[in-house]
């Protein structure tokens, strides 16, 4: 087993990542984290960019990604969808406006 520095958590669960470390990767407290459970632990790793993220990943494997997340309203009209969350809107208001 690899043992690198030790660090306890406070009551918040928050941690204080090494300064050599926040040196050695460049984070700042400018820099956001990538924070993924593997396993019985977790991997962090600093978000330079938001770019980066995207670039990592091929046009093929996100445009998968987009279409299996891509929800419920997908297959609908944004004209439609808007007009029909207009009328449910407008029903409500009519009946809180009788609950008054």
């Amino acid at each position: 087993m690899k043992v690198g520095e030790f660090a306890k958590p406070n009551k918040k669960g928050q941690i204080v990542i090494p300064k050599k470390y926040r040196d050695e990767l460049g984070i700042s407290d400018e820099v956001s984290l990538n924070i993924v459970r593997r396993g019985n632990g977790l991997y962090m790793y600093p978000i330079k960019e938001v770019g980066d993220a995207v670039e990592a990943v091929n046009d093929a494997a996100y445009m998968k990604i987009l279409n299996k997340t891509q929800g419920s309203w997908a297959d609908d009209s944004w004209e439609d969808t808007s007009k029909e969350q207009a009328e449910i809107e407008k029903k409500a208001a009519k009946r809180a406006k009788k609950a008054w």
